[in-house]
């Protein structure tokens, strides 16, 4: 993946810092992370203080630009916006942010997913209040047709 040119200041760090532990003062939310889809971990609020951070960051990155390519490759436009997981103790959501940017949030089961989509809703519409036009530039092509042409020729010669 490429690496970001997010650049911010310590303010902007701060209010985005404010804004994830605004999350942590709902009820069953876990965790919250933004980043960015190059994987770089740019602010997070954990409840637990244990998860490692960096690891979220780049699978949740790769989640989204692996969801980005697949949506591509079916003929549809990089368009996705959303994902939701839904597992046995735990809901989480990713969200892109502008072009750039992904927000995730952890929330126990039993939060309504209508709540955390709207929560993430606002939260999204703050963070770019607070990065501006950093959060819009689009994510480079995961797999270019130049590859695709190749990696298909490979497949015929194997078989």
């Amino acid at each position: 993946m490429a690496r970001s040119q997010l650049v911010l200041s310590a303010a902007q760090l701060q209010e985005l810092r404010q804004l994830l532990a605004q999350f942590g003062q709902q009820a069953d939310v876990r965790f919250a992370f933004l980043g960015d889809l190059s994987g770089l971990d740019i602010v997070s609020w954990d409840a637990e203080n244990e998860t490692d951070v960096g690891s979220v960051a780049a699978l949740a990155a790769g989640d989204m630009m692996a969801t980005l390519e697949v949506g591509r490759l079916l003929g549809g436009k990089r368009a996705c916006n959303l994902i939701v997981q839904e597992h046995e103790d735990q809901t989480i959501l990713i969200s892109r942010v502008g072009e750039a940017l992904i927000l995730l949030v952890s929330t126990s089961r039993d939060v309504p997913l209508g709540w955390s989509r709207l929560a993430i809703k606002r939260a999204s519409d703050r963070i770019l209040a607070i990065v501006g036009s950093a959060a819009m530039v689009p994510p480079p092509d995961a797999i270019s047709e130049d590859f695709e042409r190749s990696f298909a020729a490979q497949l015929d010669n194997i078989w």
